[in-house]
């Protein structure tokens, strides 16, 4: 006999398959937090705006905040609605269905918007920075700013981008299996790339790095070291510091949330994971702490290396497109440090191959979680019924890749032609924080004692887990929320230059949420109309498996 709610819904079934391990899950996680350029993110983009962040202490301060509340709103979310979709599915349930689809759209767009961005990294900085190491003018020429051999800059990026979303796509679409396969030779080739990385930074000396420059910077008529440090701060119109100081090193954190926050990513294949009581949480966990400690090495690496203000002037120079006087034959950024000291070309590839690779599988990751976002709309009827439909061979909605696909590469072209700026990723940062890790955060903290998630709750393996007789969700959601107010504080009072892109980002978050409640109404008027059900009577249980 059939329950209403499998009667009410788009499917009788997902068709989704438990078929991935802790592993995956972990690889996902992990993948998601991309190591080497989200490394390059924290030092570039975030201490290229707090000049005075110290690195260790804000990777410290990070893990400890992330590593308790996000593994337990997500784990605790994930394990007691295990149902791939991600958090549209915990917040329509707990909340209400107009916050879920709301926040929900933001995300859908915020996955397109990391392919937007991403991909066209695979050319710069991916492409650029291993031509630079590697002396291949064809892959990319400084002179003439061209990719491919004679590709304009724009076309080139192009190419590269749609090149990396069209494997990206090939690698998602046709099954988790053949995705968790590939995912762990990408993450191990990424992972060595990152450690030698490490290695580099802590096999010379201050003295060495300072002489290994200097004799660059003469072969190529660029800036010495102490040139540099002086010509950086008259650029920004401030002496780079010489020590580090609170109120930037908490600034540094916004940029830093990309190596913390986005192991989340797990909960899109919940419905897809063996035990997701156990694994979302804890798969979930180890995504934070390894990226943590592979930041503090890196950090305590570059300090050994370079003095505090030489540190700060290379991320100003390298987040602001260089200076003039600086003719080094790379960019500034902690991978090219390392390529300061470090000359074998097996090392130098293996280190812009890891910043490459963890940038492709960001954007395959874009292709995971999309897909299965529009495919919980679409089982609470919250989307045409096509959001639903699974492939039978390859057990995956290869109809919802196909839109991910397309609207990708216009995406792609809008990036590359039009708004080529490797600032909006925080852009995209600030509306996750709104519009996903905030919204489902409170959904979180609320969950044991929302009416609407009752019966949810009373059957959650995590009912029980109390401290002080607080349900322990509801406090891992109150320090998630106190890292995120965080965040959001120190994205908003940006130093003045930038008051303008926080204006947009504004905007940005305020467009998507109109636009997630405007389809909200459309769709529980046209479901009401046409199968005369409610949307309440969708979201009041879980979707069946």
């Amino acid at each position: 006999m059939q329950r209403e709610g499998e009667i009410t819904f788009a499917r009788k079934a997902s068709g989704l398959v438990r078929g991935l391990s802790f592993w995956d899950a972990f690889g996902i996680g992990f993948m998601n937090q991309g190591l080497t350029p989200s490394i390059w993110v924290m030092i570039s983009l975030g201490l290229g705006v707090y000049l005075g962040g110290n690195l260790i202490i804000a990777t410290i301060l990070s893990v400890v905040m992330v590593g308790i509340g996000f593994p337990i709103i997500w784990g605790v979310l994930g394990g007691s609605m295990p149902r791939s979709g991600g958090e549209y599915i915990y917040n329509s349930r707990i909340l209400h269905p107009l916050l879920g689809i709301g926040e929900s759209f933001g995300n859908a767009f915020i996955w397109l918007m990391w392919i937007y961005v991403l991909a066209p990294w695979m050319a710069d900085p991916g492409a650029v920075m291993l031509s630079q190491f590697m002396g291949w003018e064809w892959l990319y020429n400084p002179e003439t700013e061209t990719f491919l051999g004679g590709l304009s800059y724009s076309w080139g990026a192009f190419v590269i981008a749609s090149i990396a979303s069209v494997i990206a796509f090939s690698l998602v679409a046709f099954g988790i299996k053949i995705f968790a396969r590939a995912q762990k030779v990408v993450m191990t080739l990424g992972l060595l790339g990152t450690m030698v990385i490490v290695v580099v930074l802590f096999m010379y000396s201050k003295q060495d790095f300072v002489t290994a420059w200097n004799t660059m910077a003469a072969e190529h008529g660029s800036l010495s070291y102490d040139e540099f440090i002086t010509a950086a701060g008259a650029a920004a119109g401030t002496a780079m510091p010489t020590t580090w100081n609170w109120s930037d090193t908490l600034g540094v954190m916004v940029a830093g949330s990309w190596l913390f926050a986005y192991s989340y990513c797990i909960t899109f294949i919940a419905g897809e994971v063996k035990r997701p009581d156990k694994t979302i949480m804890f798969s979930n966990l180890w995504a934070i702490i390894v990226p943590g400690v592979f930041m503090i090495l890196v950090a305590i690496g570059l300090y050994r290396l370079v003095d505090f203000d030489f540190l700060s002037a290379s991320a100003w120079v390298d987040n602001n497109g260089g200076i003039e006087g600086y003719n080094m034959p790379f960019s500034s950024h902690f991978v090219g440090l390392a390529a300061v000291v470090m000359h074998n070309k097996i090392l130098l590839f293996l280190m812009a191959l890891s910043f490459i690779l963890f940038c492709l599988w960001w954007v395959a990751l874009s292709y995971l979680a999309f897909p299965r976002i529009i495919f919980a709309w679409g089982m609470d009827r919250m989307g045409p019924k096509w959001f639903t439909d699974v492939n039978a061979r390859f057990a995956s909605p290869i109809k919802n890749y196909i839109l991910c696909l397309l609207l990708g590469e216009a995406l792609i072209a809008l990036y590359v032609f039009w708004q080529n700026e490797h600032m909006q990723g925080l852009s995209v940062t600030a509306l996750e924080i709104f519009s996903v890790f905030g919204v489902t955060a409170i959904a979180a903290a609320v969950f044991p004692f929302s009416k609407r998630a009752k019966h949810i709750w009373e059957a959650s393996p995590y009912r029980r887990w109390k401290l002080f007789g607080v349900p322990v969700v509801t406090l891992g959601a109150v320090v998630a929320i106190a890292y995120l107010v965080l965040l959001a504080v120190y994205f908003f009072i940006m130093p003045t230059n930038l008051e303008g892109f926080t204006f947009t980002t504004g905007m940005l978050i305020l467009g998507t949420w109109v636009l997630g409640i405007a389809w909200y109404f459309f769709w529980t008027w046209r479901t009401k109309r046409t199968a005369g059900i409610s949307t309440g009577m969708l979201t009041g249980e879980l979707p069946p498996e």
